[in-house]
């Protein structure tokens, strides 16, 4: 039998792959926090979904690729790759980005309380790509 909190942990990652804003809140705290590979943090479930919306119109096609991952106690942690596309205006570049990422959810309650994010950020700017002009 999967480890519950892991069970909850893939279904957060199956609502973001499909960009589902409704699911992702059903799987979330009231007081949810988004902790963002930066080290800043974003609480309330209402506002990180909105967070969620505003990254998913900025970054098409994003979704995550696991391939590993571990349950322990209240956490369950994810190691894989996440990629996706830009968005600059209404223009979907051409191209793609993917980067190696882990990421760590508190689970409570069968639902996410925390996920936090490890990992380069370098890939959320295009590269070669003139944005003062489009």
């Amino acid at each position: 039998m999967a480890d519950p909190q892991m069970s909850v942990a893939i279904a957060f990652i199956e609502a973001i792959n499909a960009a589902d804003l409704t699911a992702l809140r059903q799987l979330m705290t009231d007081d949810h926090t988004f902790i963002d590979a930066l080290g800043n943090g974003f609480s309330g479930a209402d506002q990180v979904v909105a967070g969620w919306q505003q990254f998913f119109h900025a970054y098409p096609s994003y979704h995550i690729q696991v391939r590993h991952a571990f349950a322990d106690g209240m956490f369950a942690g994810i190691f894989g790759q996440a990629e996706g596309k830009w968005r600059i205006g209404d223009r979907i570049l051409p191209g793609s980005w993917s980067v190696a990422a882990a990421w760590l959810a508190e689970i409570e309650d069968r639902q996410v309380k925390t996920w936090r994010v490890f990992g380069d950020t370098n890939w959320a700017r295009p590269l070669n790509q003139d944005t003062e002009n489009r």
